[in-house]
């Protein structure tokens, strides 16, 4: 009996020690998951519009690559986590160089747009946003070269 508790003691500290040890970075992709009540809609959008491709279909979940380690994901809210609502708290931002003539693009779609393009009065940015079909907002970027934006620019490999 004394083996046994040994034995169960070692193993709850050997578990405890673990847990206190992160496991390797986090950072290999990251998915944006957003709910929609009409998800073909929204593939239309994101297909044609943004000119994204479909990288995973799960039927009711369309995951679509936006660089090489980023992706959204689009979900049927009918069979998700969560269901689609009025008030969208998140926003996706897109970091482009071509704002200008993105903004030029999706105006000419009829997209409707929440801002123009402009220089930020308050970051070194220049930008605009816009709402995919359901509402959800897009901010469209680009991170103008200043000391505050050295490492973002140095790790999106931005020309400088």
């Amino acid at each position: 009996m004394r083996a046994l508790q040994t034995l169960l003691l070692v193993a709850a500290l050997a578990a405890t020690a673990q847990a206190q040890t992160r496991p390797s970075p986090l950072g290999q992709a990251s998915i944006t998951w957003l709910y929609y009540k009409d998800l073909p809609a929204a593939m239309r959008f994101y297909e044609d519009i943004l000119g994204l491709t479909l990288t995973v279909d799960q039927g009711w979940a369309k995951v679509y690559q936006t660089s090489p380690t980023s992706f959204i994901g689009l979900v049927d809210e009918q069979r998700g986590m969560h269901r689609a609502s009025d008030t969208k708290p998140v926003a996706v931002a897109f970091v482009t160089p071509d704002v200008d003539a993105w903004h030029a693009w999706l105006v000419a779609r009829g997209v409707r747009m929440r801002s123009a393009v402009a220089d930020s009065k308050s970051l070194p940015i220049r930008g605009f946003t816009a709402y995919d079909p359901e509402g959800y907002t897009l901010e469209f970027e680009l991170f103008r070269d200043d000391p505050q934006n050295a490492k973002i620019r140095t790790l999106l490999k931005a020309p400088r």
